[in-house]
């Protein structure tokens, strides 16, 4: 039967390229992702399968815990897609052969099907510690990449642990399901050490665990899984060792309790079993532990790198110009920056030739912007006056929204002052910017298409992607700190401002908490367990600061002492505290809240300040004031509020900064 996807068919962003397999998931095909231009595999999941609801719910309900796993032999899960005639499942390609690929050259000494046998289990290990079964185990979601690393794909399709899984008769035949699961009873950790000893049976004999070849018909083989005692693979081939048989036996009882239970059980036995140490055992392959693997290795025929290409006309419409480069600003008498000359010539270059996406009428922002809570009543400038334009040693980039005309612009900024940037010019507002990709993309919120969704500006690319399209009007989005994810406060039709994530990509767009009040500002801890969020209690223009759980449990309060609190909130490197701002209507200052106790410490005093960021070595801070004659301008002061520095000067409002190296 031929695959139920033409090449070139366009699923969401995804450009099929080939069928691969298929797999007990669905149609595994290689695919084009047209924002990234990058390579996934993507999973076209059977009728059966997305056909009935609870099993999309299950897929929904374990993703995210699946993108908190992060481990060098799991291959990264990307999301559930989903169209009007098909559902699919998105994890990274891995570019490279199969184990179904190495089965196809032969079998393989019982050394390298330890090898094998090693990295899949501790790819296994990585969601059994994370309360998932893979449940889904076969050779072809097994592949090993150009460095020679194992990878166990197909995570996408996991399982809590004890489920009662109904088997799923689809395409692909019943070879590697355990005998519970046949039965529908609860599974456990010995149902996945089952289907990984199948397929290291077919590994080290060249046969099936019936001795022969795989059979064709699902009665004959649901018999043999349920009724037979398979052949010890010694009594198959010679040349394996009698113990390390006897150890595979064992992984394929009938009964999970009589089984070996768990993957350091099983590995620690193969490993014992031939006299050897999983210590000694590669973590890639090599002509000595992976022979066969390292000839197939040598000989596939591995994509090119991807070219660098605009995006695709069905992506994104484009506008004439990325972006104006403004004037510079009155520069430093010196210029010791971070950023070299040669850095900013080249940024200036490809921001004048590239493009951005064409606006549409302008909506109103959810939520009050920042700095329309400046007015008058200033506390008078402090006596000691900061230095308008300094010179820093080390002091990176800064982005920003500045306010320019009718609309808010994207601007960047050297750390001490020199070399100001107009990165956007169109008629549609920008906000709430932050680097990305170690500082060659920017992240931000913009209503050039309506309402306010997530895009994001690739300088080396020279083009901007739209992350998010339609989920309600998005603001102060920001990265998980291996920015897999982002949190952003998310309003949708006249519900409250609350806290939503998305992947990186776009895909998976969910709610994750909904306060009592608007939430107007949130911020990823840099241990990416904690999230940090300004949420309104009543009064308006005053918020509170709460830290909750990745996953939207377990909030804590940690702004009981602070009155006046404005609506930002940006985490410490260390994680140890929160900048916030506070204080009366019109005389706000910076404070530092200890996120453990909530202790609280102040860093300015007068000027009424605003949106407050630590660079990323955490020894300073940007933050926006109007100390300078009712003018919205950054400066900059160490951690300690001290040394106080301007470093922007314009009659429009300079606000939002976030800092990169």
């Amino acid at each position: 039967m031929p695959p139920q996807v033409a090449p070139k068919t366009l699923l969401n962003q995804y450009r099929i390229e080939e069928f691969i397999s298929l797999t007990p998931l669905g149609e595994l095909y290689r695919a084009i992702d047209e924002r990234s231009n990058k390579s996934v595999a993507l999973t076209v999941l059977s009728k059966d399968v997305s056909d009935k609801p609870e099993n999309i719910k299950d897929f929904e309900a374990n993703a995210s815990r699946l993108l908190t796993i992060t481990h060098p032999n799991l291959n990264k899960h990307i999301g559930l897609g989903k169209t009007s005639e098909r559902t699919f499942l998105v994890e990274e390609w891995v570019d490279g052969p199969s184990v179904r690929d190495i089965l196809e050259q032969g079998r393989v000494s019982a050394k390298e099907s330890l090898f094998v046998a090693k990295s899949v289990c501790s790819g296994l290990e990585a969601l059994h510690n994370k309360g998932l079964l893979h449940l889904h185990l076969s050779p072809e979601l097994i592949r090993i990449n150009k460095r020679g690393e194992v990878i166990l794909c197909g995570a996408a399709g996991a399982r809590v642990t004890n489920p009662k899984v109904e088997v799923q008769l689809g395409k692909y035949p019943l070879h590697y399901v355990p005998p519970e699961q046949l039965l529908a009873q609860p599974l456990t950790r010995a149902a996945d050490i089952y289907s990984l000893a199948v397929i290291l049976y077919q590994l080290t004999t060249g046969k099936w665990i019936n001795g022969k070849s795989a059979p064709r018909t699902s009665e004959t083989t649901r018999k043999t899984h349920l009724d037979s005692t398979p052949p010890a693979p010694a009594s198959l081939v010679s040349g394996i060792p009698d113990n390390f048989s006897r150890m595979v036996l064992w992984a394929l009882r009938k009964d999970p309790n009589d089984r070996l239970k768990t993957t350091v059980e099983l590995t620690s036995s193969l490993a014992l079993a031939l006299q050897t140490s999983l210590d000694k055992i590669p973590p890639r392959a090599t002509p000595e532990a992976a022979p066969v693997i390292t000839a197939v290795l040598k000989d596939w025929e591995f994509l090119p790198p991807p070219k660098t290409t605009s995006v695709s006309a069905d992506a994104i419409p484009l506008e004439e110009r990325l972006a104006a480069i403004s004037t510079p600003k009155k520069k430093a008498p010196q210029r010791i920056g971070f950023v070299p000359i040669f850095l900013f010539v080249l940024v200036a270059g490809f921001l004048a030739l590239a493009f951005f996406i064409r606006p549409a009428a302008e909506t109103p922002l959810p939520t009050p912007i920042v700095y329309t809570s400046f007015k008058a009543n200033i506390t008078p400038q402090p006596t000691t006056s900061p230095t308008p334009y300094p010179t820093l040693t080390n002091s990176g980039r800064i982005v920003f929204t500045c306010t320019r005309g009718d609309y808010n612009q994207l601007c960047m900024i050297n750390g001490d002052g020199s070399d100001l940037v107009q990165l956007t010019d169109m008629a549609a507002s920008n906000y709430y910017p932050a680097f990305a990709d170690g500082g060659d993309s920017i992240l931000f919120a913009s209503n050039r298409g309506g309402p306010f969704d997530l895009f994001r500006l690739n300088f080396s690319q020279k083009e901007v992607f739209q992350i998010t399209l339609n989920v309600g009007n998005v603001i102060s989005p920001d990265y998980s700190p291996d920015e897999r994810f982002i949190v952003f406060a998310n309003r949708v039709g006249d519900g409250p401002t609350a806290i939503w994530m998305v992947n990186a990509d776009g895909l998976n767009p969910h709610l994750v908490y909904t306060g009592s009040g608007d939430i107007v500002s949130v911020a990823w801890s840099p241990d990416g367990e904690r999230i940090a969020y300004a949420m309104n209690m009543g009064k308006p223009q005053e918020y509170e600061i709460f830290t909750m759980d990745t996953n939207g449990r377990n909030h804590l309060r940690i702004s009981q002492k602070l009155l006046g609190i404005g609506g930002s909130v940006d985490w410490s490197p260390d994680g140890s505290s929160l900048l916030v701002y506070a204080g009366p209507f019109g005389d706000k200052d910076i404070f530092k809240i200890n996120a453990a106790t909530g202790e609280y410490t102040q860093l300015t005093f007068g000027g009424n300040n605003a949106g407050a960021s630590y660079s990323p070595d955490g020894q300073y801070i940007v933050f926006n004031s109007l100390r300078n004659n009712d003018q919205a301008d950054l400066y900059t002061m160490k951690a300690d509020g001290s040394g106080m520095r301007q470093i922007t000067n314009d009659p429009e409002p300079d606000w939002g900064a976030k800092w990169v190296e």
